[in-house]
């Protein structure tokens, strides 16, 4: 009996410290909510709620939330397009996730994508609904609800190539380009170290033919990196990469196609370009005997690139005459033969799927200058034409006439020869110097100051007028003729 007392007095106990230790809860939540709040280290998403009531941690997880929404980005990517994925898609069920807040611990929001949601922007991003059964959409679904979840901050990009399942879907871009290389000199080493080669490019990397060949210990002497170099530049012609460096000759190699050269010379020029996609592509490079050929696979492309010539001048050589005395008699010799040179310009277009051209850049802008033609020639006295009807080349003359006169006198004439005629009557014989023109002219007894044009051993005859006795007459006289050679 005293036992069962003792069993009823224990439950009795029992029962009161239970009763009081809920009733005590009770009234702590409802009388005195301040003292409801998490503990130390406590977090939701990335709000601080310790020591905070679960009203004041929705309040605090509320205001965490509307800033994760107006600050950061989410995008999709696919070929190396971005776009911004919706963050208004997200549903958040904040008050289910105070309540189920853990002490001491980082805790996650309760959120909730629409697949419906989702699937709308995968399809606006790649244009195609075949790409869904390619792609693990409940794991980007996941990803993308993780990132919410904890209200990450800042941009967050989520690539569909990290989801595909199909290689085939993978594997859009093939592209494939082919240089003969028959009878170069490079032949044989591009086969010995390239043949069989592959390439990675990573998303948003650069590649250096020169930094590669380091890495992979490969030598080329820089005619066969040369012919290299060319070939990775008409490769990614019609692709989105973008080249950052790269020289050409003075000459246009035989190996290479206009617009496309790309010259090496190591530690001085080299050939290199980044690949803007967060995809990653394979460059394969096979050489057969007398070619070398380039093949790029990867993830799709943003656009359709093609690449077109738009303006092709051949530029002809000009002539150089040159004189040497090692030339004998009237003969020439051609020192350089020329050779033409030429402009060309390529322009890559990109196009969008609904044929809309969405970019134009010039690929290329090459200019290789024409070789000038040398000619050696002899050196000779240049030929003076003369007219075949007559000897003697039409021209003015200046000469003295000197006769014995007993009356000195100088007529002044109009003219272009003047001649000082001591005369006193009579038929005058006049030589011109230094032409010697032999005239006859007829003037007074006064001295006329003739002029006469004319040439060697012509004898016509010219005319002078003058006053008797009068020596400072001053009347013209005139004269005709031909200056001899």
């Amino acid at each position: 009996m005293q036992s069962l007392k003792l069993l009823a007095a224990l439950l009795v106990c029992t029962l009161f410290i239970f009763g009081f230790s809920q009733v005590g809860t009770l009234v702590t939540n409802q009388w005195l909510p301040h003292t409801n709040s998490f503990s130390e280290s406590t977090l939701i998403a990335n709000a601080e709620v310790s020591n905070t009531s679960k009203t004041d941690a929705l309040e605090k997880v509320e205001a965490a939330k509307n800033s994760w929404l107006s600050n950061g980005t989410i995008y999709l990517e696919w070929a190396g397009e971005l776009q911004p994925f919706p963050k208004e898609a997200f549903t958040f069920y904040i008050p289910e996730s105070v309540e189920l807040a853990e002490d001491n611990s980082q805790n996650s929001l309760k959120v909730e994508l629409p697949n419906g949601t989702l699937l709308e922007q995968i399809e606006l991003l790649s244009q195609t609904s075949d790409i869904f059964s390619a792609m693990d959409t409940e794991k980007l679904k996941k990803d993308l609800e993780e990132v919410a979840s904890h209200l990450k901050e800042g941009d967050h990009t989520f690539s569909f190539s990290d989801y595909l399942v199909d290689d085939e879907v993978m594997d859009q871009t093939n592209l494939q380009i082919t240089l003969n290389i028959a009878g170069q000199t490079a032949m044989t080493e591009l086969q010995e170290v390239l043949n069989g080669k592959e390439i990675k490019l990573r998303g948003n990397e650069g590649f250096s033919v020169e930094a590669w060949l380091q890495k992979e210990e490969l030598t080329l002497s820089d005619e066969a990196a040369s012919v290299f170099a060319s070939m990775l530049f008409e490769l990614i012609a019609p692709t989105n990469f973008g080249v950052v460096e790269r020289h050409i000759s003075k000459e246009l190699p035989a190996w290479a196609n206009e617009g496309y050269e790309a010259r090496f010379q190591k530690e001085k020029m080299d050939f290199a370009f980044t690949n803007p996609n967060t995809s990653e592509y394979t460059i394969t490079i096979s050489v057969n005997g007398a070619t070398i050929t380039g093949e790029l696979n990867g993830a799709p492309l943003p656009f359709t690139y093609e690449v077109k010539q738009v303006e092709m001048q051949t530029l002809s050589p000009k002539t150089v005459i040159q004189y040497s005395a090692t030339i004998p008699g009237s003969g020439t010799r051609v020192k350089e033969t020329g050779k033409n040179g030429s402009y060309v310009q390529l322009v890559r277009t990109a196009t969008d799927a609904s044929g809309q051209i969405s970019e134009t850049v010039v690929y290329s802008e090459d200019y290789y200058a024409p070789i000038q033609r040398v000619e050696l020639h002899a050196l000779t006295k240049p030929v003076v034409t003369t007219d075949p009807t007559n000897p003697n080349t039409i021209g003015n003359n200046t000469g003295t006439n000197t006769n014995p006169n007993t009356n000195n006198g100088t007529n002044i004439n109009t003219g272009s020869n003047t001649n000082t005629n001591t005369n006193t009557t009579g038929t005058n014989n006049n030589t011109n110097n230094p032409t010697g023109n032999q005239n006859t002219n007829t003037g007074g007894t006064t001295s006329n100051n003739n002029t006469n044009t004319g040439g060697t051993n012509n004898n016509n005859t010219g005319s002078g007028n003058g006053n008797a006795n009068d020596d400072d007459n001053e009347e013209p006289g005139t004269g005709s003729g031909y200056i001899g050679k």
